[in-house]
């Protein structure tokens, strides 16, 4: 892994299953993206919490991708599947792997 990106989706209840296929669409520009080198995807059925594991060939892919995510206005089509709106999305830029 060159660049790791952790996001989390807190879905309500009632639309989880809405964000997997919202996602299941979303994530195929993703993964064409410049710089995109891989996305897993996982959910915690208990929190209703789909995460993306991401790798990247860099931290600026990233913020480009992010970006242009704003630009396109994925955040408007993902508020009302999220508990507590977009503003709920997490995400996390851990950067390169460490060999301690």
């Amino acid at each position: 892994m060159k660049n790791l990106v952790i996001v989390g989706f807190p879905a309500k209840k009632e639309k989880f299953e809405v964000l997997k296929n919202t996602l299941k669409e979303a994530l195929v520009d993703t993964r064409a993206f410049k710089g995109c080198i891989s996305i897993d995807t996982y959910e915690d059925v208990s929190t209703n919490t789909i995460y993306l594991i991401e790798d990247w060939e860099s931290l600026d892919n990233h913020s480009n991708y992010a970006n242009w995510r704003a630009e396109t206005g994925l955040a408007d089509v993902l508020e009302p599947l999220l508990d507590g709106g977009a503003a709920s999305l997490k995400i996390i830029r851990c950067g390169e792997k460490l060999d301690i």
